[in-house]
């Protein structure tokens, strides 16, 4: 593999860019397989933890090192990514 060419900076986010990924993938797998095995236990566990973060992110006491509004878009976002796992898992299976 060369970086020649590549921004040392920029490569540093492309290789985390790559970690992302890889994690990404490795969670789809484990998220495909829950749902055709136990879809009611996972589909129920990931109502729970969108509560979890809902009332974390919501309390203050997770991310304090965002202001209200920096937790509440990331609540945000994390609830959205959630409910969209769960439609494209079951669209898998």
């Amino acid at each position: 593999m060369s970086d020649e060419g590549i921004d040392p900076d920029k490569a540093v986010a492309i290789r985390l860019r790559a970690r992302l990924a890889v994690v990404e993938r490795a969670a789809w797998f484990g998220m495909v397989h829950a749902m055709k095995t136990r879809p009611e236990e996972t589909e129920a566990y990931i109502a729970s933890e969108r509560a979890r973060c809902t009332e974390g992110f919501g309390s203050g006491a997770w991310a304090k090192d965002l202001t209200d509004a920096e937790r509440t878009m990331l609540a945000d976002e994390v609830d959205a990514g959630l409910a969209q796992l769960i439609e494209d898992a079951r669209g898998e299976v």
